[in-house]
């Protein structure tokens, strides 16, 4: 194991978790960077509500509310339904491109109720449901459709904005934080120049003092190595090795440490779960099917290792995006370790059971392109 530099910066850190087809339609390497067009479901107006439509005045839309409502939902009520209850043709006096035109509904009433997702007449509509409108016509919409719907509903039906927060003045449109370059920043001053060890401290009291408050009291030798073993590991500390470290009175009692902890396998374990929620890792696929992946382990070792052996975090990146294009020199091992990488494409929610081969492949796309924005850069 080379040497530990014990700034974080050194190393990886997180940031802040068909039925028989083949792989084919799994997209691999550098060639995720499609757009996709998600497909979903036309309702035409149910029969009437059991209760009053909802007050259409908007509520608070969270981010996370307003991304499954862009990728899930309103994909589904315009692709679907957009053509007979749109802008330009309201079948059944019915329009879907909008949260008011939904509470209103058509000439059967209103469409949705918030927060009742079984009595509303568009889960009823879709489920064939008795004494109500078949739709889409024919074939049920597809189950993880559906549920994306019921979830929605039950939620509030959250409608974001179509209007875009303006730029502040004088703001770029990448002034987001993931796009500025690296750069080291002036170490501050700061009045009790004795507290600082290292430069992040001297960051830490600059701000501490800007508030007029005071660092905490050194903790005592016990609770330090609980603190650094819990911290690094995610286990306590042994009784021995809390003994042996309150009775080392060395200077290089403390460096030894968290070398050992930093050589811990623990380690690698415990701050890759992080990177492993950033990839949406699981041992299933989570969606229609929740189909069993047998090799989804071989991911996660990858992952663990590789923050064990503090491998740099371009590398970490390049291997998982690409590592099926990136050169292996004929070493099998080599090229082994670089296809598992890729498992961070492979692996997260994916719909099997698409009859629609060309959707199914657009839509693992879109969620490759989604994924990597949000996990690199908080797009």
């Amino acid at each position: 194991m080379k040497p530990r530099n014990h700034s974080s910066s050194s190393r990886l850190q997180h940031r802040p978790s068909a039925r028989q087809r083949p792989e084919r339609w799994l997209v691999s390497g550098a060639g995720a960077v499609l757009a996709c067009a998600l497909t979903a479901v036309a309702l035409a107006a149910p029969p009437a509500a059991k209760a009053p439509a909802a007050s259409p005045v908007e509520r608070p839309v969270t981010p996370e509310q307003g991304r499954f409502f862009e990728t899930s939902i309103r994909p589904v009520l315009l692709t679907r339904c957009g053509a007979c209850h749109g802008a330009d043709r309201q079948s059944g006096g019915l329009r879907v491109d909008s949260m008011a035109a939904l509470l209103k509904g058509g000439t059967r009433g209103p469409s949705l109720l918030r927060g009742n997702a079984e009595e509303s007449l568009l889960i009823r509509a879709a489920l064939h449901a008795e004494g109500a409108p078949k739709m889409p016509p024919g074939n049920r919409i597809p189950a993880a459709e559906l549920a994306n719907l019921k979830r929605w509903i039950s939620e509030g039906a959250p409608w974001p904005s179509a209007v875009a927060a303006p730029l502040r003045s004088g703001q770029a449109a990448t002034d987001h934080w993931s796009f500025q370059p690296v750069h080291r920043p002036a170490v501050p001053r700061v009045k009790n120049a004795v507290w600082v060890k290292t430069p992040i401290d001297a960051f830490i009291l600059a701000e501490l003092e800007k508030r007029g408050l005071k660092p905490s009291s050194a903790a005592d030798r016990r609770t330090l190595i609980r603190r650094a073993t819990y911290d690094l590991t995610g286990l306590p500390p042994t009784p021995a090795e809390v003994d042996q470290f309150v009775n080392d009175r060395s200077a290089n009692a403390w460096p030894s440490v968290i070398e050992r902890l930093l050589a811990s396998s623990a380690y690698g374990e415990k701050w890759g779960r992080h990177w492993l929620d950033v990839a949406r890792y699981a041992d299933t696929n989570g969606m229609d099917e929740n189909v069993y992946l047998g090799n989804a382990w071989r991911y996660r070792d990858y992952v663990v290792r590789s923050f064990n052996q503090d491998k740099p975090y371009q590398q970490f990146l390049q291997e998982q995006i690409a590592g099926d294009l990136l050169p292996s020199e004929e070493n099998s091992d080599r090229r082994r370790e670089l296809q598992v990488a890729t498992g961070f494409l492979a692996i997260g929610p994916k719909v099997i059971s698409e009859v629609d081969d060309l959707k199914m492949e657009m839509d693992t796309i879109d969620e490759h392109v989604d994924t990597l924005g949000r996990a690199t850069m908080g797009l």
